[in-house]
């Protein structure tokens, strides 16, 4: 029996299902895949556009700013071009969603540099490798649990716990992208096995074999090197040099930088429903290995436009059925998906909206915040 609260769907489900839905879903992905052609090439490279011409009008606005309503102004737009950057360009492009087209070799996973302070060949790793083939999997996902994350009741308990809700809301999110490598260079899993009475029990591990602490710290560095330097050295400099304010400029960019850091950490562990735990051995069958996709993500609704400032992850469970198919196609393959779940009675989850899947997740962050119930019960009995 799965030791979450609620069994994972696998649990029922007629093992014929299986081979019916994976020619479903790989009749979805087929059909777009053979679509791919211009119309995709068109879409990120005016992506790229809108996001430079974000970044010119934002940061010179932050530049020239007389007064608060400019500078706010400044603020959005440069927050616009950074989160686009991040979230629709960056993420989508590195798991390989343009790699199909030749004539554009800067959008291939593999030659991208991404516009974040995260190092790309540890994240492929954690990310790409882990995440999305053994999602929602006990000690295999290291989304499932992060940094002091718990979030079901499997994972041992412990008093760092008590305070996951207000650590996570008021100092991780805030700063999430620079909290990245932490968990897919191997940081965070040294700090739990120092600190945690049961070590790493619970979380996954991210391994680099023939890579040294060293290298994985100097890749660390510069990855995040090159989003500070820029940010709040080069930029406020340059400001001060024209005769310009340093400060009001550092500040500027401090707020876009807090801002979007805020916005993809919520945007990301809304639609990463993490209950109920999914079986190890789902990848054995690829249709098996669907449903649990099907079970273990949570879509919310929203317009086409704000799915691009969420990167598209409010489509979160096309985004795991399909994490290389490029993303603006996912509201279209979410009625696809949709028609296969009512075909066959499985539950297409489905948030209202963006703040109904935000209260969810913190629930469920909130739950597990506090010792199982057996645990307190025995140890009430042990102080009794």
């Amino acid at each position: 029996m799965n030791p979450s609260s609620r069994p994972s769907v696998l649990s029922k489900v007629d093992p014929a299902l299986f081979d019916l839905i994976e020619r479903d879903i790989e009749a979805i992905k087929q059909r777009h895949r053979d679509d791919l052609g211009e119309k995709d090439v068109r879409y990120i490279k005016g992506l790229r556009t809108k996001s430079r011409l974000f970044e010119v009008i934002g940061r010179g606005l932050l530049w020239i700013s007389p007064e608060p309503i400019t500078f706010s102004l400044g603020v959005f737009f440069t927050w616009l071009h950074r989160n686009l950057e991040s979230i629709e360009i960056g993420h989508n492009v590195l798991h390989g969603q343009y790699d199909y087209f030749d004539e554009i070799p800067q959008f291939h996973s593999h030659n991208f540099k991404w516009k974040a302070p995260v190092d790309e060949e540890g994240w492929r790793r954690e990310h790409n490798a882990m995440h999305h083939v053994h999602t929602n999997v006990y000690e295999m996902d290291p989304d499932l649990n992060h940094g002091i994350l718990r979030t079901n009741e499997q994972t041992p308990w412990n008093r760092r716990h008590l305070f996951q809700v207000p650590t996570y809301l008021l100092a991780a999110y805030p700063t999430m992208l620079y909290q990245f490598n932490s968990q897919n260079l191997g940081f965070g899993q040294k700090f739990r096995e120092k600190h945690f009475p049961r070590g790493n029990e619970g979380y996954a591990c991210v391994t680099h074999p023939g890579v040294s602490d060293q290298e994985l710290e100097k890749r660390h560095r510069l990855s995040i090197l090159r989003v500070l330097v820029k940010e709040y050295a080069v930029f406020p400099l340059l400001a001060l040099a024209t005769g310009f304010s340093f400060w009001k400029v550092f500040l500027g960019n401090l707020l876009a930088d807090a801002i979007n850091n805020y916005w993809i950490s919520m945007t990301i562990q809304a639609t990463h429903f993490t209950e109920p735990l999914q079986p190890a051995d789902a990848i054995k069958h690829k249709g098996r290995w669907y449903l649990s996709q099907l079970d273990s993500s949570v879509n919310f609704k929203g317009s086409r436009r704000m799915s691009v400032l969420w990167g598209h992850l409010n489509y979160q469970t096309e985004h795991h059925l399909f994490p290389d198919i490029p993303s603006h196609r996912y509201p279209d393959m979410a009625r696809e998906v949709k028609a296969v779940c009512a075909k066959y009675g499985i539950d297409y989850k489905l948030n209202p909206n963006w703040f109904a899947a935000i209260r969810n997740y913190v629930g469920v962050m909130w739950k597990y915040s506090f010792p199982p119930a057996q645990a307190t019960s025995t140890t009430r009995e042990h102080h009794a």
